[in-house]
């Protein structure tokens, strides 16, 4: 189920859940904050992967939350995921969440606010800019919400790297992985992998 007025899925959800480390077939607990979750098929790529075995799913939008809570319905009956309709910057600010999260995956808004034309569609403005989800409030939640080892993963533009690399080493998020996919020609999107309180250390894979 798609939420209402939502666009054709781009890969990048799915690009981002196969980068992700499988969580093996032992007994090891892997909880996954999903943010601006839209339908949630980001968090049941998680799970029916196995690279998460719990998913705490967000979203602003209640027409995404009720998609979301369709297509994770069997993962919810079973306490493998929940589903909130809640404004992210408020759930991060929440000290229940603090340092509860193994991962926090975001495939968040690329246009900084009142950049380029706007969007007739009120929900695609919200999807394509950052809005109250900017950079440095995002940032700030993932220091939050992450276990020390945790690992944040993102899609965003390659112009704003430099940006997103300064916040989140300014929250001691230490960026450890970046992929460009081949499929990308411009390279206009890059997958990162980062840690929270590593150590420095980059790796690059170009034409993933």
């Amino acid at each position: 189920m798609h939420a209402e007025g939502q666009k054709r899925h781009t890969q990048d959800g799915s690009q981002l859940v196969q980068l992700m480390k499988s969580v093996g077939r032992g007994l090891k607990t892997v909880r996954a904050v999903d943010v601006g979750c839209g339908d949630g098929i980001m968090a049941h790529e998680m799970l029916s992967l196995g690279r998460a075995t719990h998913v705490t799913a967000l979203d602003l939008s209640p027409s995404a939350v009720t998609a979301a809570r369709q297509n994770l319905s069997p993962a919810l009956a079973n306490g493998r995921a929940e589903v909130w309709c809640i404004d992210a910057a408020k759930f991060f600010r929440s000290k229940t969440h603090w340092d509860k999260f193994d991962r926090f995956v975001i495939n968040p808004p690329f246009f900084v606010e009142r950049s380029g034309r706007p969007n007739k569609n009120l929900k695609d403005q919200w999807a394509r800019h950052d809005g109250k989800l900017k950079l440095r409030v995002w940032a700030v939640g993932a220091r939050h919400l992450l276990k020390t080892g945790g690992e944040l993963y993102c899609v965003f533009p390659t112009e704003r790297l430099t940006e997103l690399i300064v916040e989140l080493s300014r929250n001691h998020i230490e960026p450890k992985e970046l992929w460009w996919f081949k499929s990308d020609f411009r390279k206009r999107r890059v997958f990162l992998r980062a840690i929270r309180g590593a150590k420095p250390g980059l790796v690059i894979h170009f034409d993933y």
